[in-house]
């Protein structure tokens, strides 16, 4: 449970943060100042000098004066439902793999997991510039939580059965769809645009803290209280996700976009926007190449403790804490950073990082466990790290008022590439080894990495800001 203590410390680590750039931005206008007035004379303090600061967000639109508590009030309600999540996802696929030792199930267990989001995040864009949201949001997570109640009643009553499992993936999946998207266009508008980065970073370290707690937290109460306590403590945790959501005050989460009356010109409206910036689309491919060789790999993770190295269930959450502990670093250390002013290279070098990992992980012998744990922990740092520029390259190129349809698209895009992953992955993981087929992917990420650098339209979108506060106009008043 998420308690006030927790939202106050949340609430100061990223007003720490975030004041860390403030300062530094700070001490360089001040030795400015500094400098002039040596060689200027004095003048009189004006009321405009002695004024204090207003912040801006992404979009140019004035800041309320408590926005960092309303970022640590929306992420402990998140916190709390991305670790249930976390639990309860694995605790379905620990399961699955335990009953039917089948990659090609372990491969449908991914789809169910990813296949709706693919699909429907289309139509979660058109909703998040059409509606508010805040209540998406909520709506979302209102009903994944419902969902996950009404299935620990039916297991209850004896209905246990793989197929049930992946019937709580499908609608996990189809409600992260409009989530997820909602929450992307929401991120623009919550903080100013020097911590986009920061704000993109802190969601990626609360999800990898819980992937480090989550995986052991599912396996003891599956094994100690059965699933169905599993399922109790999800449905519980998002329902205080949506009440920490309904308490956040967000003036601008109302969409921005103007409906053409049809979602399906909506959706065209999204698919020109991708269409016609030139940056995006090598983006969107080199991205789409990292989701169809890399995501795979992690849903057969525990396939490869199981039969290749022989571990149990604590095994393979083991495994599941040192990617969460992985990403956790990688997240802190963007946070910390903020990624410097290109973000491609930093992209394309966390990309290579990651595929030599997965090779060197498919040359290890069965002995080898302890050295896998420690190469899926850099292996997902440097995921954390190839995360972190997406979204900001994206808005620094996309208009906000059509920011939730190319986001669906793009999410749409991006993650259908997984599921078609998994059918590949599920059947040559089964032909070759699964460890062969750690070092086939490793290899072609590496590949495609490379590759993306001649892109030169790639490179140019560090570049420009069509949404720079700068060029926008007046900013609304915030009361």
């Amino acid at each position: 449970m998420v308690t006030p203590q927790f939202t106050m410390k949340l609430e100061s680590m990223i007003d720490s943060q975030i004041r860390s750039t403030a300062m530094s931005d700070e001490l360089a206008r001040s030795n400015e100042q500094t400098a002039s007035s040596a060689a200027e004379p004095s003048a009189a303090p004006t009321t405009e000098a002695t004024a204090p600061s207003i912040e801006v967000n992404a979009n140019g639109h004035l800041l309320p004066h408590n926005w960092k508590g309303t970022i640590a009030l929306i992420w402990s309600g998140q916190a709390a439902s991305i670790l249930a999540t976390c639990a309860a996802t694995f605790a379905a696929l620990w399961y699955i793999t335990t009953t039917e030792n089948s990659a090609l199930l372990l491969a449908a267990a991914g789809v169910a997991a990813l296949l709706p989001t693919a699909l429907l995040s289309p139509f979660g864009g058109v909703i998040a510039d059409r509606f508010n949201r805040k209540y998406v949001m909520i709506a979302a997570d209102g009903i994944a939580g419902a969902f996950s109640l009404v299935l620990a009643l039916l297991m209850l009553a004896g209905l246990l059965s793989t197929w049930l499992l992946l019937l709580l993936l499908t609608v996990r999946s189809a409600a992260q769809a409009f989530h997820g998207t909602s929450l992307m266009a929401l991120m623009p508008e919550l903080v100013p645009e020097r911590d986009m980065v920061r704000i993109n970073t802190l969601d990626q370290s609360l999800t990898s803290a819980s992937a480090i707690v989550g995986p052991v937290l599912g396996i003891a109460l599956y094994t100690m209280l059965g699933f169905v306590a599993v399922l109790v403590m999800d449905a519980i945790c998002a329902a205080l996700a949506c009440v920490c959501l309904a308490f956040a005050k967000l003036p601008y989460a109302q969409g921005h976009g103007v409906s053409s009356g049809s979602v399906a010109k909506d959706l065209a409206h999204g698919l020109s926007i991708l269409k016609g910036e030139p940056g995006i689309k090598p983006l969107l491919l080199l991205v789409v190449v990292a989701m169809l060789l890399f995501l795979p790999l992690g849903t057969l993770s525990p396939l490869m403790t199981y039969n290749w190295f022989g571990g149990d269930g604590y095994a393979a959450s083991g495994v599941e804490a040192a990617a969460g502990i992985g990403l956790l670093i990688g997240s802190l250390f963007m946070l910390v950073w903020g990624g410097g002013k290109r973000l491609v290279p930093v992209l394309v070098v966390a990309g290579i990082a990651i595929g030599a990992g997965c090779i060197a992980a498919g040359f290890l012998p069965q002995s080898g466990f302890f050295a896998f744990v420690g190469i899926i922990a850099l292996i997902f740092a440097a995921t954390a790290v190839f995360n972190a520029p997406i979204l900001p390259l994206m808005q620094k190129r996309i208009p906000q008022e059509s920011f939730g349809r190319a986001m669906g698209i793009f999410g749409s895009l991006t993650a259908l590439a997984s599921p078609v992953g998994l059918f590949v992955a599920g059947p040559a993981a089964d032909a070759l080894g699964v460890n062969c087929w750690f070092v086939v992917c490793g290899a072609l990420l590496c590949v495609a990495m490379g590759l993306s650098l001649l892109s030169r339209s790639l490179r140019a979108l560090d570049d420009q800001d069509v949404n720079d506060p700068a060029n926008a106009q007046e900013p609304e008043v915030c009361e």
